[in-house]
This record gives C-alpha cells, sequence and structure tokens, in this order.
C-alpha cells in the first residue's frame, strides 16, 4: 500500500497547533492554567478506548507513594522534579523502590514523550511541542527526554543542564512507573492523521508499536489521578 505524500513540516506542525489551540493551549507556556489542564486531561479524540491496565497501580497502599501530574515536558525540568524525589529519599531516608514509589502521568504535551526515536524523526513531534535538541538547537528529531548518553546531560535544551540522571529511562530504572491517557493519545493519532492524510487506525498502530518500554495507556487521567490517591498516593502537579 502507497502512502500519501506528507504535506511540508510548516503545514503538519501548524495542524498541531490548531489542535493544541482546540484544547485550549495555542503554545506550550510555562505554567498553564487550571482550565487549560482540565482541557487538556479530558478532551478526547476520535479512537478506541483501551481495557484498563491497573498493574501501574500495585504496590501503592503502605508505601512512600506520590503521582505526578506532568501534561508538559518543559524542557526536562518535570523529570527533574521526579529523579529528586527517588534519589532524596535514598540518599536522606535510605529508602527506594519498592517502599518509595513514583508515578508519572503523560497527556497534553508530553504524549509524544512516550514514543521512541523513529516516531520523532518521522513525524515533527518536538517541534509541536516546543522542545529543542541541546545538540543541534533545533526542534527535536529525537526523543530527548527518553535517554542521556553515558549518563551526562539531558539532551532535551532547558534553562539549566538537567542531570542525565532524570531521563525517562534512568528513571524507570529506579522503579518510576509512566502511564499516558488514551484519551491524549487519542487526540495526537487524530491530529498526526489528519496532517499526513493517513487513517487514524494506522496512525495509532504504529505509534502503539514504536512506544517506549514499560509504558501504560490508562483510559484517562483525569481517572488514573484520582484511582492512585484511591489507593494511598499524594499528588504533585510538576511544571
Amino acid at each position: 500500500m502507497t502512502e500519501a505524500p506528507n504535506p511540508n513540516r510548516r503545514q503538519f506542525v501548524g495542524s498541531l497547533a490548531a489542535g493544541a489551540i482546540a484544547v485550549g493551549a495555542a503554545a506550550v507556556p510555562k505554567t498553564l492554567g487550571a482550565d487549560e489542564i482540565r482541557a487538556m486531561r479530558t478532551a478526547t479524540g476520535p479512537g478506541p478506548s483501551v481495557k484498563p491496565d491497573d498493574s501501574w497501580l500495585r504496590g501503592i497502599k503502605g508505601n512512600h507513594s506520590q503521582i505526578f501530574d506532568m501534561p508538559v515536558p518543559a524542557g526536562g525540568f518535570p523529570l527533574f522534579h521526579v529523579r529528586n524525589y527517588v534519589h532524596t529519599y535514598k540518599s536522606a531516608f535510605d529508602m527506594s523502590y519498592p517502599h518509595v514509589l513514583a508515578i508519572v502521568g503523560m497527556y497534553g504535551f508530553s504524549t509524544p514523550l512516550a514514543f521512541n526515536d523513529a516516531m520523532w524523526a518521522k513525524y515533527p513531534l518536538g517541534a509541536a511541542i516546543q522542545a529543542t535538541d541541546r545538540a543541534t538547537n533545533a526542534p527535536a528529531v529525537r526523543n530527548v527526554f527518553f535517554t542521556a548518553p553515558d549518563g551526562g546531560i539531558l539532551p532535551a535544551e532547558a534553562r539549566i543542564e538537567i542531570p542525565g540522571d532524570s531521563s525517562i529511562s534512568a528513571l524507570q530504572a529506579l522503579g518510576v512507573r509512566f502511564i499516558l491517557c488514551n484519551n491524549a493519545f487519542n487526540f495526537w493519532v487524530g491530529r498526526i492523521a489528519a496532517g499526513v492524510n493517513r487513517p487514524a487506525a494506522e496512525i495509532r498502530s504504529e505509534l502503539e508499536a514504536n512506544m517506549l518500554p514499560g509504558i501504560i495507556i490508562v483510559p484517562a487521567m483525569v481517572i488514573a489521578v484520582n484511582q492512585a490517591q484511591a489507593e494511598g498516593a499524594s499528588y504533585m502537579y510538576l511544571e
């Protein structure tokens, strides 16, 4: 099957930006108001629901557990907060996973963080979420939040150098769990499908096949936050 030619990158990024406007944010601000966060949590794109997978909730009760609400990547600062949570429990209290549990909820503009370099190279995800590659000083065409070479600096450009052990892979190695909102996933699938003139089902299957290891899709982030707190986890909004 021959795919339709892709539109130019400016048109595609414009299509994604138009979708951003639809959920109440035309660009990635440094901070988001309550109305914008609420809209991004509840916005749904056309697409399938998912069967609930509650494995990410295991082990919350009786532990020092916290769910981190991460709607924007913000150059890696939110991940740096999660890193500090885990590392400080270890250094100050000699406590670590599974007695200390961090769960990171991705949705809105952090949705692309769930996918591998191939998807960032194929679609302009870095440009769409204003993620800059520190090495090129240009919109990232790789997932600059997933790993840091040799444990150095996180490749995402930020106001300060974010330690490499704040990367998704480094945090996962310490027991941090990452969950992805299905509603947000469907929204991005719809925007990408419209931008490249391909069926949404094909785009979804492609993205699912290129998801980072260990990511769990949850039906909705607004429900996941409720579930985690019902199990005893505390809550922190990341920015």
